[in-house]
């Protein structure tokens, strides 16, 4: 491997570990959010999971070298996000459920 490929892989690896440190930035930033529901977390459970789900992508991809199985990692995703949205409903339901006794 030649100085031009290692530099090469090093810096992608440096713009991953800047993701991350962003998408950390963005979870503390959003815990401080406040959402005009009354007694409401389920924006900040959304929130927080979307940018969970996208830093567990980063490092699924980039560091456990996922990028290269394309079409048994495209399956998976498709469960994945699946199961994610109907995690991710489940709060907002019930607070749908809760703002009709209001």
């Amino acid at each position: 491997m030649s100085n031009k490929d290692l530099a090469h892989h090093i810096t992608h690896y440096r713009n991953v570990f800047v993701y991350l440190l962003i998408g950390t930035a963005l979870t503390v930033a959003a815990s401080y959010l406040e959402f005009n529901v009354k007694d409401s977390i389920a924006g900040a459970i959304f929130i927080g999971l979307l940018i969970a789900s996208i830093k567990g992508y980063l490092v699924a991809a980039n560091f456990m070298h996922l990028n290269s199985e394309k079409k048994m990692i495209y399956w998976i995703l498709m469960l994945t996000v699946f199961f994610l949205i109907l995690l991710l409903s489940i709060p907002l339901l019930w607070d749908i459920n809760n703002m009709s006794n209001y």
